[in-house]
């Protein structure tokens, strides 16, 4: 009789277990927040180091905004793809700086920086898998989102309400300003033969 009542007790406890597990395809593909202290150990400080940190550097187009903070992008170019996993024309979300102050080092950095992408516009992004879901994201927050035209420098960045430029700042536009010398601007680019 113990031995039918612990097998029932036993049965009961396996059932029960397999009842509430949700089957892989029912599990959200929702972003989970991630706190901005733990975003980033620390962001580059050259454009070698922008690209040895990135998995996957894209141009890109983007498409449309799925949300708040992602963005649905075609890409048009791989200048690099460690990952193996992209195409051109495959279209991916990014995850966009969420609006909240990043901690490196303990010190604040403004995320009023970051500019979102536009629809239609075209950028070179440095970015890799997402850890939480089904998406990208920037490998260095704002230093990661470059537009391929020719931008003047006070409207690639968000204001800062700060009379002194950062040294992020410098870093951006000299970045900037060494993507464009060395690539010609997307509007005069081929994407229908890719190469």
């Amino acid at each position: 009789m113990k031995k039918w009542l612990a097998i029932g007790i036993a049965l009961s406890f396996i059932l029960n277990g397999c009842s509430t597990e949700k089957p892989e395809s029912s599990k959200s593909n929702r972003l989970e927040a991630v706190p901005a202290s733990q975003k980033y150990g620390k962001l580059a400080t050259s454009q070698a180091a922008l690209e040895k940190d990135s998995a996957i550097i894209v141009t890109v187009i983007k498409q449309n905004e799925e949300n708040e903070t992602v963005s649905a992008v075609s890409i048009k170019k791989i200048h690099k793809d460690t990952t193996q996993k992209l195409n051109i024309n495959d279209q991916i979300a990014v995850l966009e700086s969420d609006g909240t102050d990043v901690q490196l080092n303990g010190k604040p950095i403004p995320q009023d920086y970051y500019k979102k992408m536009e629809v239609g516009n075209s950028y070179r992004l440095y970015i890799r898998p997402s850890t939480s879901g089904n998406n990208y994201v920037l490998t260095n927050d704002f230093l990661s989102k470059y537009p391929t035209a020719k931008v003047a420098h006070e409207e690639l960045l968000n204001n800062h309400n700060s009379s002194e430029m950062s040294t992020y700042e410098t870093l951006y536009y000299t970045i900037y300003d060494n993507l464009l010398e060395k690539n010609e601007p997307i509007q005069d680019a081929n994407f229908d033969n890719p190469k």
